[in-house]
């Protein structure tokens, strides 16, 4: 018992030297309990009593039942598979099932996920090998895309040029990715463009299409292109403005 106290004593001064508190919690939370046993398991063999035999036993028989029939076992054995595979590590966007955010920590057991409304999901890590799991930091990036429409056509070389200068400057634009603009189609009214980006952080994916179509349309206007003005830009612009 003396034997014990000690370990257990030992094992908690060790842990308080953990510079991550949460994973200084959850090992205060388990490894003295752990310590606890072997030590008394220790005790009883040195004092003769032979209990391997029925360690073995009883190990075999807990470890096997808490990792088939418990949901946190099997978490658990996610959670390692999860750290050899290196699926994710905190910082990177993931999609997994219908979670999709930014890693912020992982453990064995939950990996913890900021969403794009800045709520948190704890998602259980024995979802990641039941679902599919989409690490877009490391796929290069996901793409997005705005429309232009432009009204004169004898602007439009001119316009795509304009354009251009303004993609080959995006500071934001995922690294190893070009964008570039697209002539899409010729309507009744306007001539269609379609500019494409990459960004890393997709649940920032409305803040970037903002800033990429404002960039465009006005650089287009400063340059004395006619963006929109007969298409519907114009028109929500027209009832915006009428509202206000």
């Amino acid at each position: 018992m003396l034997a014990t106290v000690v370990v257990v004593r030992l094992t908690r001064r060790v842990i308080r030297r953990v510079d991550d508190p949460r994973a200084r919690e959850q090992l205060m939370f388990v490894a003295p309990k752990s310590a606890a046993v072997m030590a008394a398991v220790a005790g009883l063999m040195v004092v003769g009593i032979d209990v391997s035999g029925m360690a073995a036993v009883l190990a075999t028989i807990g470890c096997t039942g808490a990792v088939v029939f418990t949901p946190v076992g099997q978490s658990f054995v996610a959670g390692a598979m999860i750290a050899m595979d290196d699926l994710c590590r905190p910082g990177e966007v993931v999609t997994v099932a219908d979670v999709h955010g930014t890693v912020i920590y992982r453990s064995l057991l939950r990996t913890e996920v900021l969403l794009p409304d800045d709520t948190r999901a704890w998602v259980p890590n024995s979802k990641f090998p039941e679902e599919e799991v989409r690490n877009h930091s490391r796929m290069g990036g996901t793409r997005i895309s705005v429309q232009v429409p432009l009204d004169r056509t004898d602007q439009r070389r001119r316009a795509v040029s304009i354009m251009e200068v303004v993609l080959a400057e995006l500071a934001w634009c995922s690294r190893g990715k070009d964008p570039y603009v697209a002539f899409e189609e010729v309507t009744g009214d306007a001539m269609m463009f379609t500019a494409f980006a990459w960004i890393d952080d997709r649940t920032r994916e409305p803040s970037f299409r903002g800033l990429l179509l404002t960039g465009l349309v006005d650089a287009l206007e400063d340059q004395g292109i006619s963006v929109g003005q007969t298409t519907k830009l114009s028109v929500g612009q027209a009832q915006v403005a009428a509202t206000g």
